[in-house]
């Protein structure tokens, strides 16, 4: 009887391990979502693009208003001409104790493009924000124990679509 017991708390550890030990990662809804939030800030659709982020701000005197004066303020390029959807990180940052997604508001042709910044505790809640520029967000991904590219920025590298 012991035997019997012992083999089959060995076979559930041993179905359970991989769950255990699998890696959150965030989801293409999560890139998507946070994409798309973007482009419409961009075209001038603010309450559309606060639907899609959802804030749960952590701080008391954070709100919607706050964000779209930080948007005016801090990322003034972000326009629909220059807009871009392709390329966004996602990388832990220890500090903060958050997830950290990068969306440059263009193309990253150089380390001075601002990149919005979304802060998250889990992949599915945006809690914050922030305006680094692409060297700040290079730097703190080379430095970020778990990085994640939605589409990694290759500079020079041509996509092919069929018609």
């Amino acid at each position: 009887m012991f035997r019997k017991c012992c083999a089959l708390a060995l076979c559930l550890t041993l179905a359970l391990m991989p769950l255990a030990l699998a890696e959150n990662i965030p989801s293409d809804q999560y890139f998507l979502r946070a994409k798309d939030a973007l482009v419409l800030l961009a075209q001038g659709q603010n309450q559309q693009a606060l639907e899609k982020l959802a804030f749960a701000y952590a701080l008391p005197e954070a709100n919607d208003e706050a964000f779209l004066k930080f948007v005016k303020d801090y990322l003034p390029a972000l326009s629909e001409e220059t807009v871009q959807r392709d390329v966004a990180v996602c990388y832990w940052e220890a500090l903060s104790n958050q997830y950290l997604l990068a969306i440059p508001i263009s193309e990253p042709k150089s380390d001075d493009v601002m990149a919005l910044v979304l802060m998250s505790p889990d992949f599915e809640t945006f809690t914050g924000y922030a305006a680094l520029s692409w060297a700040e967000v290079s730097e703190g991904t080379a430095t970020s124990e778990y990085v994640w590219w939605n589409l990694e920025y290759e500079p020079g590298t041509r996509a092919l679509y069929a018609d």
